[in-house]
């Protein structure tokens, strides 16, 4: 019999919650001791908070629309060190792919255009104006999930996350206008379960109404950390938050860029489970990024200003770049008019042109995790 006695329980758990979720089966049946630290929920959060530091990198191309019908072609990337641009490349170009890089899988939705919407946990929601999916990119499967009640008669904005400390998903959608009384709808879906069989449990759709002072921008929210978070659209720009917990509105105190630059355009983006405001200055043309390095807004850090006038081909008062990936080295993003991917490499502080980009990219993150649909 197996036996780590000589070892204190807490060493035990930490290093069980940095093994790969699909190896964890078989060390369940090491012993009684293992089978009951890994079924704890405990566990499971220790384990989500380590796979936080790896995340592994989904590209979804919608290479054609049809009668109302979208495919998107999805590629799996799962080194961590490497950006979203090498799966990127690897999708485009068809270049080999390897333990690291599978093979792509298209899937068909109904509808003219199809969101993938990241959690910054193991599950991925792909959202149209008639379907609902829960898509797992560690086994491959597909759940379809019941629209809500209000779906197909009112304008609405739909976001999806996860709440660590409850270990929930939530879908939400907002009912627009948003102001001053926003309605929603939530739709619950609970990891459950003990000796690793976790599964969901899905709510029914849940109807409400909470105070919305704020006039929001009319775009989907950005998702991070079990937050939402928009801009509003008064000067000077607010970041407006949503709890995805508690489902309440509130404040967040922005980036010094916000107040010193008022007649700029502003946009926030969440990558690799981190928000990042965007400030555009449309004269220079440049953009600065600033990362939130505390809670709540507490603290702000600039990590890049990029110089965008051999970029742009014309001048653009609004933000006309959709960023796709962030980190300290580098930036992916592309120009949409015209559709263009660029990279910026922050040792050269230079941007560099990967050619035209035909289809419709969205990338987002996803962690291991112990969840099977």
């Amino acid at each position: 019999m197996f036996s780590c006695s000589f070892l204190p329980p807490e060493v035990i758990i930490r290093i069980l919650s940095f093994i790969p979720s699909k190896r964890l089966p078989k060390l369940r049946l090491v012993s009684k001791q293992f089978n009951s630290i890994i079924s704890e929920p405990c566990f499971l959060r220790l384990h989500h908070t380590h796979a936080l530091n790896s995340p592994s990198i989904l590209t979804a191309f919608s290479v054609s629309s049809k009668s109302l019908v979208v495919e998107l072609k999805l590629l799996r990337y799962t080194n961590p060190n490497q950006t979203a641009l090498t799966a990127f490349q690897a999708s485009l170009f068809e270049e080999r792919y390897n333990e690291q890089t599978q093979k792509p899988i298209t899937k068909s939705f109904l509808g003219d255009r199809v969101r993938v919407l990241s959690s910054n946990h193991q599950l991925i929601c792909f959202v149209t104006s008639k379907e609902h999916f829960l898509y797992d990119p560690i086994n491959q499967k597909t759940l379809e999930i019941s629209q809500s009640p209000s779906a197909s008669s009112s304008s609405s904005l739909v976001s999806f996350g996860f709440v660590p400390s409850t270990l929930q998903y939530k879908i939400i959608r907002f009912l627009l206008p948003c102001h001053p009384i926003c309605k929603l709808e939530t739709l619950t879906l609970s990891i459950k379960g003990r000796n690793y069989k976790h599964h969901l449990e899905i709510s029914p759709w849940r109807s409400q109404e909470t105070e919305c002072p704020y006039l929001l921008q009319p775009y989907p929210p950005v998702h991070a950390d079990g937050f939402l978070y928009w801009t509003t659209k008064e000067a000077p720009a607010k970041i407006v938050t949503f709890s995805l917990e508690h489902e309440k509105f509130s404040v967040l105190p922005p980036p010094p860029c916000f107040e010193d630059n008022p007649s700029h355009d502003f946009s926030l983006c969440g990558t690799r489970g981190k928000l990042w405001a965007v400030d555009y200055n449309a004269l220079e043309p440049n953009i600065e990024m600033w990362m939130m390095n505390g809670s709540n807004g507490s603290a702000w850090v600039k990590t890049h200003l990029i110089d965008l006038k051999e970029t742009l081909t014309r001048y653009y008062r609004a933000f006309p770049i959709r960023i796709h990936d962030i980190r300290c080295d580098c930036v992916f993003f592309q120009v949409l008019y015209p559709s263009r991917v660029k990279i910026y490499y922050t040792s050269k502080n230079e941007v560099k042109d990967f050619g035209e980009l035909n289809h419709e990219l969205q990338c987002c993150y996803y962690t291991d995790g112990l969840l099977c649909l």
